[in-house]
């Protein structure tokens, strides 16, 4: 009972009959897999993409994205209605622009050692959250928009599941606290976003990336995902401040 099973490849694996039962599921690639006639009763599922992603033939992304865009007025501003059409995709990075400029003064208002403190085990401090928006921005802009072979930035943060993966061992390897550093690390990287969109075309938006990017599709789909990837690791940011600065409030009460 509770065997381990870590770093196997069990693509196109069948388990039939099997007793999955309080099971745990880390960093697993389970796309276009199919479950039926299963009990999923209390099954807890976070940080995936579940694009494409069905339940009794009903879209849960669609229902997902409904809800976000409920609870974060500024998600649906950030949606493209075409993610072909160059004056959307300027439009919303504008819009991301404006809540990068917000995320920004926050940062430069916050004590340092409470940037730096997550709000949890497991849970990322906000100066963490800021490093991985480095990593992806990286990611999206040179590897899967521009194609080129540059060094990723050293001061990125993986996401947990590609720490083992060796095309991204660089990342990382120059940790740093200090957030004018980082900020200034997202400045050079972002201002090829910005050159790339100001003269992207339909045709260059539409260009096919299914071969490298994680379900895109095109550039314009990877620019789509960039604008609430960032949005979502802003908000986890400020929770994260907003942690670090009770717990403080509490610490001097005492």
């Amino acid at each position: 009972m509770g065997r381990k099973f870590e770093n196997e490849d069990l693509e196109g694996s069948t388990f039939r009959c099997v007793n999955l039962h309080q099971a745990t599921f880390e960093d697993v690639n389970l796309g276009g897999a199919k479950i039926s006639n299963a009990n999923l009763a209390g099954v807890s599922i976070d940080n995936a993409n579940l694009l494409g992603m069905t339940i009794f033939g009903i879209r849960i992304d669609h229902l997902i994205d409904a809800e976000l865009d409920r609870r974060d007025p500024e998600r649906a501003k950030l949606r493209m209605k075409d993610v072909h059409s160059p004056e959307e995709v300027r439009r919303v990075i504008d819009q991301l622009d404006e809540v990068r400029g917000n995320f920004r003064a926050t940062l430069s208002s916050v004590p340092q050692d409470q940037l730096c403190k997550r709000p949890a085990e497991g849970k990322w401090s906000a100066i963490e959250h800021l490093r991985h928006l480095v990593f992806a921005e990286d990611l999206y802009i040179n590897r899967w928009i521009l194609r080129n072979d540059e060094p990723f930035s050293q001061l990125g943060l993986l996401p947990d599941f590609l720490v083992r993966d060796v095309a991204y061992s660089s990342v990382g390897s120059e940790p740093c606290s200090d957030p004018e550093t980082i900020l200034a690390e997202s400045d050079r990287i972002h201002s090829r976003t910005k050159a790339f969109v100001k003269d992207a075309t339909s045709d260059m938006l539409r260009r096919d990336t299914s071969d490298d990017d994680f379900g895109q599709g095109t550039v314009g789909g990877i620019l789509q995902g960039m604008a609430h990837h960032d949005l979502h690791h802003i908000r986890q940011a400020a929770a994260a401040i907003a942690s670090a600065s009770q717990q403080a409030l509490s610490g001097g009460a005492d």
